[in-house]
């Protein structure tokens, strides 16, 4: 994934908020169909565990759903089943909602409908967590929810983003990767919003909406947050004064200093001094295991936000359901 897809992905997948509301293990069988297409007005993802079901979204491309696949149907699409003659159909699923500017941007990556998993016993272990989650959820109960929903989330980009090309190929994606470009290369200039609008001929009210509907961020948010990151990159060495760091992306001490605690959780002489002390700790001994295995999470910036508690019910179900939120046309069961 090349530096603006990172970065992309890592501005809008930190404003993530998901909200879990169902889970099931249901078993459909042999030769069932859908009498009519069914609207998901959730987003779902779909764990085959035995069988096979052909699979149709949108009246678009058939494909055949079998074991060893992660399946995202996302909200707002038309489904069609059938289940294959051999034996019956047995498969977990999860019904969530996601806040509607990541639904957005689902909606411009173009995701494949499935992907294949690099864990499939974690995430058949994770499916089976939401599955016996039972009656009103306790908060830590609607918390653990949360953070399953979003590391199936993770497996699923793992599987079906990182080798798919295409989701990068959309105009306003493109159109805004020169932007980014444009404020890496002019960080300690303070560039403004109508100075960013002109590179892609927008007017400035319609490109902030433009901006934050792709990044989650406003122009301005976007810019502070890139030049606390590059600070820290500065300051990660141990060695860089915090005035240097300061200047080198366009900020006078005071407002750098707060800026750059309001992100990072602790003043920038602070964070400075654990760097270097972490350096020196690096030349005595090898880093840890456990350092090595967060820093997928620290490129999404999962490691810096906080999982704020929502409010939801959540149900178990076996078989098809029907909910307010969900419905489905049943079949022979």
């Amino acid at each position: 994934m090349d530096q603006n897809k990172s970065v992309i992905m890592r501005s809008r997948l930190r404003q993530l908020h998901a909200t879990f509301t169902l889970a099931a293990c249901s078993e459909l069988k042999p030769g069932g169909r859908t009498e009519q297409p069914l609207l998901h007005e959730q987003h779902c993802l779909m764990l085959p565990l035995s069988g096979r079901c052909e699979i149709q979204l949108n009246q678009g491309e058939k494909h055949s759903a079998q074991p060893g696949e992660l399946y995202f149907i996302p909200q707002g699409v038309t489904m069609n089943c059938t289940v294959a003659n051999e034996e019956n159909f047995r498969f977990y699923w999860i019904c969530f909602h996601l806040d509607a500017g990541t639904s957005e941007f689902i909606r411009l990556l173009n995701l494949p409908l499935f992907s294949c998993m690099a864990d499939p016993q974690r995430v058949e272990q994770l499916f089976h967590q939401l599955v016996e989650l039972k009656g009103q959820l306790t908060l830590a109960d609607e918390l653990r929810a949360r953070a399953i929903v979003m590391e199936l989330v993770a497996f699923f980009l793992e599987g079906g983003l990182i080798d798919h090309a295409e989701w990068f190929n959309d105009p306003e994606l493109q159109a805004l990767s020169g932007v980014l470009n444009y404020i890496d290369e002019h960080l300690a200039d303070n560039p403004t919003v109508e100075e960013l609008a002109r590179q892609i001929y927008l007017h400035p009210n319609y490109f902030i909406t433009y901006f934050r509907s792709l990044t989650g961020l406003t122009p301005i948010q976007y810019v502070n947050q890139r030049k606390i990151e590059h600070a820290r990159e500065l300051l990660d060495s141990g060695d860089t004064p915090v005035q240097e760091a300061a200047r080198a992306v366009g900020l006078n001490n005071p407002y750098f200093s707060r800026l750059f605690k309001q992100q990072v959780g602790m003043a920038p002489r602070r964070y400075r001094q654990l760097m270097a002390s972490k350096k020196e700790q690096r030349v005595q001994q090898p880093a840890s295991v456990g350092i090595e295995s967060t820093r997928w999470m620290e490129e999404f910036g999962w490691m810096e936000d906080a999982l704020p508690a929502h409010s939801s019910a959540a149900y178990r179900m076996r078989g098809m359901a029907c909910t307010p939120h969900i419905s489905y046309r049943t079949f022979s069961n």
